[in-house]
This record gives structure tokens, sequence and C-alpha cells, in this order.
């Protein structure tokens, strides 16, 4: 994960708090090293973590949308924009020029304002979340998916595999989401009539569609389940059931976060059990 110091200072020299993320610092005001001419949309700080992209790098999204097609800026440690960040803006239809702010920059006019969502304190403004919507899809498939993070290096659960083979059993087709596209993500996730999987960023993707069709079921991979999955499940009125089980850690720290299931059959037992 980044770190983030940057943000914003008005021209009268007050510093905008809400301009920079929960866990930004607040810069010391400098001169300007750099500047740029025109009209600029302010994006906030740019994460190559596709669930806190989502929740922070896209929380202005909802004046993005309104805003024609200015440019819009982000606060990085890295010098450019990567592929796969800009296949993510441009399936969910955000086509704007990105500009990367690294040193202390004068902006001609810069169109601000406050993030539409957020992590801390955990928050989706219903502008932003139809902001987010930007796909449809009009049927629902009979079809059990278990969304992986088998293939992962970290945050995972050592043992998954051994899930994933007794599950294949009961129909459940094993979808690693770092190998789709982005579109074909949000349309497994939207479509399918039953979605499963250890807590992740992929369950996030659903927020870029119009309709969602299945009910959900998330296990822990850790101690604990993030609040901003049942949140955003609880937003869009969606079903959900969350199960958390004890489990044995094998790796703890962060960002490493592995940890082991002593009793696999825990979490198959509550897949056998579904009805579609």
């Amino acid at each position: 994960m980044d770190s983030f110091t940057g943000g914003i200072y008005s021209s009268e020299g007050k510093f905008i708090k809400d301009s920079i993320g929960w866990r930004g610092k607040q810069p010391p005001l400098q001169d300007y090293t750099e500047s740029l001419q025109g009209t600029y949309i302010y994006g906030g700080c740019l994460f190559g973590h596709f669930g806190h992209f989502i929740w922070e790098s896209l929380s202005r999204l909802h004046t993005i949308r309104k805003c024609n097609n200015y440019p819009v800026l982000f606060i990085s440690p890295n010098d450019k924009i990567y592929s796969i960040q800009k296949t993510w803006l441009r399936t969910i239809n955000v086509l704007n020029e990105v500009h990367i702010i690294k040193k202390p920059t004068l902006i001609e006019k810069l169109i601000y304002s406050s993030p539409g969502s957020s992590i801390w304190p955990l928050a989706i403004t219903d502008e932003q979340a139809d902001a987010l919507k930007c796909k449809t899809f009009h049927d629902c498939v009979s079809k059990k998916i278990w969304l992986s993070r088998s293939k992962l290096k970290y945050g995972k659960l050592d043992n998954e595999c051994d899930i994933e083979e007794k599950i294949r059993e009961l129909g459940f087709d094993i979808v690693y989401p770092e190998d789709l596209h982005l579109q074909e993500q949000i349309r497994l996730v939207s479509t399918s009539s039953i979605v499963a999987g250890c807590d992740g960023s992929a369950f996030f993707s659903l927020l870029f569609s119009q309709n969602v069709y299945g009910k959900f079921f998330v296990f822990n991979r850790r101690r604990d389940i993030p609040a901003t999955l049942p949140y955003m499940f609880q937003k869009r009125n969606i079903q959900f059931e969350k199960y958390i089980f004890d489990l044995e850690p094998v790796e703890e720290k962060w960002p490493i976060s592995i940890f082991h299931q002593p009793n696999i059959y825990q979490i198959i037992d509550v897949l056998k059990s579904i009805k579609v």
C-alpha cells in the first residue's frame, strides 16, 4: 500500500482537510515548482490496490461524471498511471486525461468536491453510488461461483485449494478475478445466482453494476471481515451472509496476512446447504 503526503491548499493558503484520505498526511505549504494552465478535476490519491482504488481513488467519481472531459489530477508517489489503472478507468467509462502530481503544483482552476465514499468514516453517498453504477445486465444465470484468492501470494488461506477441490464437486466454478478483465468480473458477480468466497476486493466490482441478481456468501480469511463488505451489501440492498470461523495464523503480519482453516468443512457444509 502506498503512503501519501499531499492535498490541496487554496489560493488563500488554507489547507482543505478532506483533500487527503484518512491515512494521508498534510504537507507543509511550499512554493510551487510546477504549474498547469486550464481547468482540472481533483481526483485524490491514486491507488494500485483494486479495493482502495474503488473506495478512495474513485471517491470523486460523482463529480467527474458531471464535469465533461476536463483532465483529472491524482496525487501519487509513482511517476505514471499504470496500464491496469487505465483499464479500470476505461472500463467504467472514465475517458478523461489523467495527470499525476508529485511536486508542489499551481493549478489555474481546480474543480474540487468532497469524497463521495470513504473507508474512515465508512460511507458511500447516494450520488456516489449512482455514479459507480455504469454497467447493466438483464439476466440472472443459474451459476455458482467461488471468488478464489488461492493463486495470490498474500492475503489468503493457505489451504484454500483444498476447499476449492471439494466445492467443485458441489457445482461451483472457481474464478480467479486477477485473471479476468474487469468487465467480465463485473458481469460474473452481477449475474451469477450464487457468489461465494473469502473476503476480498473482487466483491466490490458489483458496485459498478445497475443490476445484481444473486446471493452472496462471504467467509473470513483473517480474524474478521472488514466492515466495508457488509456495508456495501446493505447499501445496495443485496442478499448476503457472512461467516467468521476461528483460523490459525501462518503469518499474520501485514501485508502477508496468511491464515489456515483447520476445518475446511465449516465452509463446505455452508456451501452444500445452499439452494439455488
